[in-house]
């Protein structure tokens, strides 16, 4: 993970969010409200603040992804050896968190179709996408370790 990017990029936006909302401020006390260029620049501002608080929980969720040990994206399910209690384990957990994944998708999809802000819109659909591989990903597991 590129954390210092990250870092970097917080404080950036966090600067900038904080700039936009003063100069529109000043820009609305200038009678500039209801204009082309609040309009312009309280899109900007709206779309900073978004970026801030995006790379507030990548910051935050790569300190728990830490803490997990966890390595980077699986492509496959690799051979294991299991023995059958194990494999039956692992079959039900998949089982379990098939119907999760499931939920997840179809929520994802509602919210992409309902969000008018497009980095909301985009973050859905990729959202949607993460939650079917998840579900594909289970499925292996599942069709694998079926005895």
């Amino acid at each position: 993970m590129s954390e210092p990017l990250v870092k970097k990029a917080y404080e950036t936006e966090k600067e900038a969010a904080s700039s936009y909302t003063d100069g529109l401020g000043r820009l609305r006390g200038q009678g500039l409200r209801y204009t082309g260029v609040e309009k312009v620049v309280a899109r900007i501002a709206v779309d900073t603040i978004i970026h801030k608080h995006l790379m507030k929980a990548i910051l935050d969720a790569q300190k728990e992804i830490e803490k997990l040990g966890g390595e980077g994206p699986v492509e496959e399910v690799k051979e294991i050896e299991l023995s059958t209690e194990q494999k039956l384990l692992v079959k039900r957990f998949a089982e379990m968190h098939l119907d999760i994944e499931k939920d997840m998708i179809e929520t994802y999809q509602k919210m992409a179709e309902n969000m008018t802000h497009p980095l909301f819109k985009g973050l859905a659909e990729a959202l949607v996408k993460n939650e079917q591989e998840h579900h594909r990903l289970l499925a292996e597991l599942i069709a694998k370790y079926k005895e």
